[in-house]
Order: C-alpha cells, then sequence, then structure tokens
C-alpha cells in the first residue's frame, strides 16, 4: 500500500474521531446526554476509525513482512559443507564390511539425522547377518518417537518450545465480558452537584377553583403545597494493588488494562444503581424505589395479546398522569427484547416487532429500546425479569466530580480481612478509581416498572 494511500486513511480516521469528539463535546457543553441520534452517529465514527486502525496495522504487517523477505533474498547462503574423504585405500587391502540397510515398510522415513545416527550406530553393534535386528533396535533408538534423537520442535516446552518467546501483539488483549451501560447514554439530564448537592423545588399540591353559580357565593380558598428534589452526592471507589514488578516488566501496559477494567466496572455499577439502588448505605435511589407501587405491575403473560396488554399498561401509566413525552425510553434485558422480536408473530406468522431484532436502534411504542443486561434474570421465583419504561427528561443525574483515576505510588492499603498492607515493603502501587454522583426523578409518576416478566 503506497504513502498516498496510507496518508489518506490517516486523514479519515482523524475526521472521523474529531467529529465523534464534537458529539460529545456540544452534549457536555449543554449539560446533557447524548441523543439516540447522537450516540449512533458517536458509536458509527469510532466503529469506522477501529476500522481504518485495522487497515492501518494490517498495512504496517505487510510492510514489515516485505522488509523481512527482501533482506532474507539479500542474505549470502554458505555452501553445504561437504565432508572430507578418506585417503583412498586399495580395495584389495580394504576389509570387507557387509552393508547393513535401515528402513521401514510403508513408505515412512526417518528424519536426517535420525537416519544417519541409525545407520552408523548399527554398523557399530551389529555384524551382517543380524539385519533384521539392526533394523528394530534402530527403529526403537532412532524412531520418531525416540526419546535420544527426536528432531527438536517448538510444540514442546522442553524439545525447543522454551526458546520461543511470548508474542502478544501491541494493543490486543481479551478482556472480560461486561454488560454495557444504558442510562446515562438514554438522555438523563445531567446536572452538577454544588458542594455535594443539588436542590430543585417542586409543585407537590396545586391550588383549585371552583364555578360560582351566584354573584356573592362562597367560594373555599386554595393554596399550593411544595416540597423539593435534592440530590447528594453518592461516593464510588475502586481499588486495584498492582506490583510495581509487573509494572516495569509487562510486555503490555498493565495499567491501561487495569484501568479500562476498573472503568467499565464503574459504569456497571453506576447503572444498576440508576435503575434499582436502595438508597441506603451510600448508594444512590434508583428509578425503581422512585417509582411507587401504582407505577409497577406484573407481566399479564407471554403470549401476543399478554405483552400487547404490558405495552399498554405501560403507555397508559404515563399518560393518564400527564407526564411529558419528550425522551421516553424502554429498558430491557437482551432475552424478552430477542423474544419480542423474533418469537412473537400474528396469525399469519408475520413478526409483529420486527424493529426489536435490532441490538441498537430498536423501538417500541415510537420510544428506543436500550438493551440493558444489568436488569437481573433472577427475580421472583428465581427466571423473571423488569421492565423499565421510562421519561429521561424527568430523570437526574447529579456528578460533583469527573471520574477520577490516579495511580498511588507504594500505597498503603487494606485488604478485605482488615489487614494493613504497605506498599513500600511490598513494592506495590495501587490504581484508584472514585465518582461522586447521585440519581434522582423530577415527578415519580414518570416511570412504570414491569415485573415478573418471564418472556
Amino acid at each position: 500500500m503506497d504513502e498516498k494511500v496510507l496518508r489518506e486513511l490517516r486523514e479519515r480516521r482523524k475526521a472521523a474521531l474529531e467529529a465523534a469528539d464534537a458529539l460529545v463535546q456540544t452534549a457536555e457543553k449543554e449539560a446533557r446526554g447524548l441523543t439516540p441520534e447522537e450516540d449512533k452517529s458517536v458509536t458509527d465514527y469510532l466503529a469506522e476509525a477501529e476500522r481504518i486502525k485495522g487497515e492501518l496495522e494490517a498495512a504496517d504487517r505487510a510492510r514489515a513482512a516485505r522488509n523481512a523477505i527482501d533482506d532474507a533474498k539479500r542474505a549470502s547462503v554458505p555452501e553445504v559443507v561437504r565432508p572430507v574423504t578418506e585417503t583412498p585405500v586399495a580395495p584389495e587391502t580394504r576389509e570387507r564390511v557387509p552393508a547393513i540397510q535401515v528402513s521401514e515398510p510403508g513408505g515412512r522415513a526417518y528424519e536426517k539425522g535420525d537416519a544417519f545416527g541409525a545407520i552408523v550406530a548399527a554398523r557399530l553393534q551389529f555384524a551382517g547377518y543380524e539385519h533384521e535386528k539392526a533394523k528394530s533396535w534402530a527403529r526403537t533408538m532412532f524412531g520418531e518417537s525416540s526419546p535420544q534423537c527426536r528432531a527438536l520442535t517448538q510444540s514442546t516446552f522442553t524439545a525447543g518450545g522454551a526458546l520461543i518467546p511470548e508474542n502478544f501483539v501491541g494493543t490486543e488483549f481479551i478482556e472480560l465480558l461486561r454488560a454495557q451501560a444504558r442510562v446515562r447514554a438514554a438522555g438523563a439530564r445531567q446536572v452538577t452537584l454544588t458542594n455535594g448537592s443539588f436542590t430543585v423545588p417542586k409543585v407537590t399540591g396545586g391550588g383549585t377553583g371552583y364555578w360560582v353559580p351566584n354573584e356573592g357565593d362562597f367560594v373555599a380558598p386554595s393554596q399550593q403545597t411544595f416540597g423539593q428534589l435534592k440530590l447528594v452526592e453518592k461516593k464510588y471507589m475502586s481499588i486495584v494493588p498492582i506490583s510495581n514488578d509487573l509494572r516495569r516488566n509487562a510486555s503490555m501496559d498493565a495499567i491501561r488494562i487495569v484501568r479500562d477494567d476498573i472503568t467499565r466496572v464503574a459504569a456497571n455499577d453506576e447503572d444498576i444503581a440508576f435503575l434499582k439502588g436502595t438508597g441506603l448505605v451510600g448508594q444512590p435511589k434508583g428509578a425503581y424505589n422512585w417509582i411507587p407501587a401504582a407505577g409497577k405491575a406484573n407481566s399479564a403473560g407471554t403470549a401476543l395479546a399478554n405483552i400487547r396488554t404490558d405495552i399498554r399498561t405501560a403507555l397508559n401509566r404515563l399518560d393518564t398522569a400527564n407526564a411529558p413525552n419528550i425522551r421516553r425510553a424502554w429498558f430491557m434485558h437482551s432475552r424478552p427484547a430477542n423474544y419480542m422480536g423474533w418469537e412473537l408473530v400474528d396469525g399469519n406468522s408475520n413478526l409483529v416487532f420486527p424493529q426489536m431484532q435490532n441490538t441498537t436502534g430498536a423501538t417500541l411504542s415510537g420510544s428506543p429500546v436500550y438493551r440493558d443486561n444489568n436488569i437481573l434474570l433472577t427475580l421472583g421465583s428465581g427466571a423473571q425479569t423488569e421492565i423499565y419504561y421510562l421519561e429521561m427528561s424527568e430523570c437526574f443525574i447529579g456528578d460533583s466530580l469527573e471520574l477520577e483515576i490516579e495511580i498511588i505510588e507504594n500505597m498503603v492499603y487494606e485488604t478485605a480481612a482488615g489487614t494493613l498492607r504497605s506498599g513500600v515493603t511490598r513494592d506495590e502501587s495501587g490504581v484508584r478509581l472514585i465518582r461522586k454522583t447521585d440519581f434522582g426523578m423530577r415527578h415519580t409518576e414518570s416511570g412504570f416498572v414491569l415485573e415478573a416478566v418471564t418472556y
């Protein structure tokens, strides 16, 4: 691949990353999450950048292979050293040694080194009339399974494999499979927790009015009642001790691997808390516990008519409560999403919700569907799950601190058993992650939870 094409690929990758970054910066400046369209665009840009990166890496490997081939062609190869022949001896004075042939039936042949060793050793050990003994002995001592003269191979550690260095591919690493966090991506309102809190006054009860039939009739006065929605920061931490020897000697960036993993852990734990956090022991209060009992109902069943009833129940809950319809979203595990997309058919065997087959971009009743495998499948009797229907413009995510990750040299830390350990004496450091956040809802009527879902 010529340099012009490589330069064009680099420019296209740079443009894709800049476009994705621009969308994210716009959302951050407006203190909001990405809209579904923006989220899809960012995902597409990143996928394009990753694809181009793969092309560039493949081109680099091809170039390295070409250089290696050219170097091999230019290298001089010495002639095979021929053994020095013995001084000729007159035929009449030469002792006749019976020739011993060492071979195997069936066309199987020894390796060159093995055959030579077998012939020489057999000549020294057996007479000419012991041809069969020589063959049997040579097969045992110098055959394919011989422990003495087997060829060195890389597939056996003690027979040469120990000489092969580990070849870790530069940036590739097989990470642990984890679910994807969805609540932030769905467009919840993101606000800043100033000095650790955020308070919004709200009307909890409205005034009343009356039709007056006659002039001078008494009209009972009324007044509003008020309350507050208050978010208070909840601290989340993750600490991973790491040996300094590992940091120094690892062929891959060990710190980067740890950082990426605990970042994904934090995102999933946050997602779980935003959906079903208890609000106790330092945890945010999730949507499930904000929504009152009137906003929850059990699934009607697994048949098409039952699922249509479930959807209608969710829609009626928000519509009859006059909840806004700005950024409504569904959250469900991939199991019910796959069932609705691939199993539900009408009387003519036509798929009822074919749009649910999309892992991204799926919609239901005009609202986006987010597959969130942080929602458990083991609720109730052990095989039940939940489906959430939320108006995201009514959901607040408060952050008082950007995600903070730092390396603490020679850290002193406490184990789960309560033992203090010194990073100085153990030559260890630590990677620490801190997130301070909280979750709340403007109106608890702006959400619905479908429970006991078995499809």
